[in-house]
């Protein structure tokens, strides 16, 4: 009950053009971490007709990430996109039942009288904290390529803004961002050294539900996995998504929103894109969540989870073989305008 009403003071519901037939779909509903283009998969799946032909009709709630997980937990929601591994070593029985990328999304910039990795040694770098997932990306990042962590100098900044205004004022001399502040960075001179997707993963949950649902609805839980991975094909896949985040994003230069739908798609590799993720990556992301935990403080004493306590893709994995054997093709669909 206290979740509900925290959701009713804090959230943004928006419901996707209920038709006149919605009375016989039934009704699921999202929670989304944030609007834009983490809604999108939904919206695309909604927008093409994707879950009205599995007899369901979508709504999502647009919220913070921590309060997304708190929603899908206190039964509020039935499915989110949120990063739900935290609440799992707190005890919480969920599961990532689609994967939507398996890279990060940082680059590690620098100075322009940088040119390789290995002259970051003596040099200072910017960081979120030592706890912050940038960081982290960045740690593994260097042990990939050779470079000792104990050579470079930490500083501390706290968020982007202010570690990309430490880079381009000279305060340091490289630091982890994200791709909008990488091509503010660049476009005056600054250095991209290494894109860390190219090095190391990062598992980006597409879908998570609970255990609950797993077992109490498997039925609704393919056709939710079906109708959602059918609108990640379509990302991926389907140059017309670019017209969805141009909406998404209120952006006009298709140029370069194309720009950012390439980036994007360079996050997720082939079995990504299928909405799975190898065992090596799964276990990679758990280890890495458990040590941010651990370095932040909010890991329980002793806690371990395992792969099949995190992640379910039986749902996915069946989902795509019948879309496969139905020859069905993404490339067939075009963008549909808002409220059309």
């Amino acid at each position: 009950m206290k979740i509900k009403i925290a959701l009713i003071a804090v959230i943004i519901i928006l419901s996707f053009n209920p038709s006149p037939q919605a009375q016989s779909l039934k009704k699921i509903i999202f929670s989304a971490k944030g609007g834009g283009e983490a809604m999108l998969p939904f919206v695309i799946s909604q927008r093409l007709g994707f879950y009205k032909e599995e007899g369901l009709q979508s709504e999502v709630v647009v919220t913070r990430g921590t309060i997304a997980t708190q929603a899908l937990i206190g039964g509020s929601v039935g499915y989110s996109n949120a990063a739900v591994l935290p609440a799992v070593f707190s005890g919480a029985r969920l599961k990532i039942i689609l994967n939507s990328a398996d890279k990060p999304a940082q680059y590690l910039v620098s100075s322009p009288k940088i040119t390789s990795l290995k002259q970051l040694a003596g040099k200072t770098v910017a960081i979120s904290d030592f706890s912050g997932n940038a960081y982290l990306i960045m740690r593994d990042l260097l042990a990939r390529t050779g470079v000792p962590v104990a050579d470079i100098k930490m500083r501390v900044f706290g968020e982007v803004s202010l570690r990309l205004n430490a880079l381009l004022t000279d305060t340091v001399d490289a630091t982890m961002l994200s791709y909008e502040q990488v091509k503010r960075a660049t476009a005056k001179g600054y250095r991209l050294l290494a894109y860390s997707g190219d090095h190391i993963s990062s598992l980006s949950p597409g879908l998570c539900t609970t255990d609950a649902r797993i077992k109490e609805l498997p039925d609704e839980v393919f056709r939710v996995v079906r109708a959602t991975l059918k609108g990640q094909l379509f990302w991926y896949r389907n140059s017309e998504t670019i017209k969805f985040l141009m909406e998404a994003l209120a952006m006009s230069d298709e140029a370069e929103v194309k720009d950012i739908w390439q980036e994007r798609t360079r996050r997720a590799s082939e079995i990504a894109q299928i909405g799975r993720a190898t065992e090596e990556v799964m276990q990679t992301n758990i280890d890495r969540v458990k040590e941010q935990m651990k370095m932040s403080g909010a890991l329980p004493k002793g806690k371990e989870v395992t792969l099949d306590q995190v992640y379910d893709f039986s749902f996915v994995k069946r989902a795509y073989d019948d879309l496969m054997t139905q020859n069905w093709d993404a490339m067939k669909y075009r963008y549909v305008k808002k409220n059309s």
